[in-house]
């Protein structure tokens, strides 16, 4: 397994850094938390110009077509940087299901505009109350006179305020799981602000009596589920290698400050204890990137990655909070503060580790690999 980077990449790695480090440091970070539109249009217009935006998406539709391996070093600096965009659910999450659903004619609609970040989409899945597994969609399409109509709310879509077009999971009138793509200003559709804890823009969205018309309907039944499991297995990497992206710099903070902080009259970074704590910190860092590296270079190799993405994607949200937490009591009272940016990192680890699949449903996963 060669991990090396070769040219193009260490070139994709530093123009990704740059771009973040001018357009979506942590003061900007911090400046948009809970607002609207909740991204910075700049960084935005970056990553169109840069062709970001179509890292996902196959040439053929304007795409870069990019393998998992180099939307995961993308996805790194994305987490150093704490970068908050509509990228992930739109150019990763969403068009890969439209890639995948969609007919001839969907895709050659949609993913020119979702590669050019001219439109933005939104994938819908999870209601209130309920859990992560396929059984807990009850949302249901309803047939009455010929025509087919939609009752009832999607909580945490991400960037629904933002987005021109949803992808939304539910269960047609048969009650097998279908997938519709449906505009976002139809008639019967609202949303509202949901607060959660890395002031991302999340929204509940209510749909009352929403009109629906053949052409939006995809997918269903097991065409879907083996779509969605395989397109969140991508996606479990590119989150992991973002937690593992955000663990190595809530460690770079620590031991920075571990270098200026005085205690009793020595350097915090001097006392032993202290020392350990990041020396264990750097070991499971190192480890957890290695682990995300693995899957990505897996699913390239043509290997199952089922198993790899959610041990990945559960190591590196947990070494993230973990890390982090250290950050904060290695900075003492001000970790806790606003003002500085540990808490930054420690919200966001928190917010990544329930987004997509929770550690618990990831554990039942892993389990269930294992004993098939």
């Amino acid at each position: 397994m060669d991990l090396d980077f070769n040219q193009d990449q260490v070139l994709l790695k530093d123009s990704v850094s740059r771009m973040c480090s001018q357009f979506s440091n942590l003061e900007e970070v911090r400046s948009l938390e809970g607002t609207e539109p909740g991204y910075s249009q700049l960084f935005w217009q970056q990553l169109k110009d840069l062709g970001i935006t179509g890292m996902n998406i196959s040439e053929d539709y304007g795409g870069l077509e990019m393998d998992l391996f180099d939307s995961l070093i993308v996805y790194e600096e994305f987490g150093r940087n704490l970068s908050f965009s509509p990228h992930f659910v739109s150019c990763c999450h969403g068009a890969s299901l439209i890639s995948k659903l969609g007919n001839s004619s969907q895709k050659e609609e949609f993913l020119p505009l979702i590669a050019s970040g001219k439109t933005i989409l939104t994938v819908a899945w999870l209601e209130k109350d309920s859990s992560f597994a396929e059984t807990a969609i009850n949302m249901s399409v309803q047939d009455k006179g010929g025509s087919s109509f939609l009752s009832g709310k999607k909580h945490m879509v991400p960037y629904a305020s933002s987005a021109n077009k949803m992808l939304l999971i539910c269960k047609n009138s048969d009650g097998n799981l279908t997938a519709l793509l449906m505009d976002m200003n139809l008639k019967g559709i609202t949303i509202e602000y949901q607060p959660n804890h890395a002031g991302e823009s999340l929204f509940e969205v209510d749909f009352d009596g929403v009109k629906l018309d053949k052409s939006m309907f995809l997918a269903e039944g097991q065409e879907l589920i083996e779509a969605w499991d395989s397109t969140v297995n991508d996606c479990l990497v590119l989150l992991a290698g973002q937690a593992s992206g955000g663990s190595e710099r809530s460690l770079h903070l620590g031991v920075e400050y571990s270098k200026e902080r005085e205690l009793f009259g020595q350097l915090l970074g001097g006392f032993q204890s202290i020392a350990h704590y990041l020396a264990d910190a750097l070991v499971e860092v190192e480890a957890n990137k290695l682990l995300c590296y693995q899957a990505a270079w897996s699913k390239e190799e043509s290997i199952e990655i089922g198993r790899l993405a959610a041990m990945a994607k559960m190591q590196t949200c947990q070494t993230y909070r973990n890390v982090s937490a250290t950050t904060i009591q290695i900075y003492g009272g001000l970790g806790f503060t606003t003002e500085a940016d540990p808490q930054l990192f420690f919200r966001r680890a928190k917010h990544l580790q329930n987004y997509l699949w929770d550690k618990a449903f990831l554990e039942e996963r892993i389990s269930n690999f294992l004993l098939d």
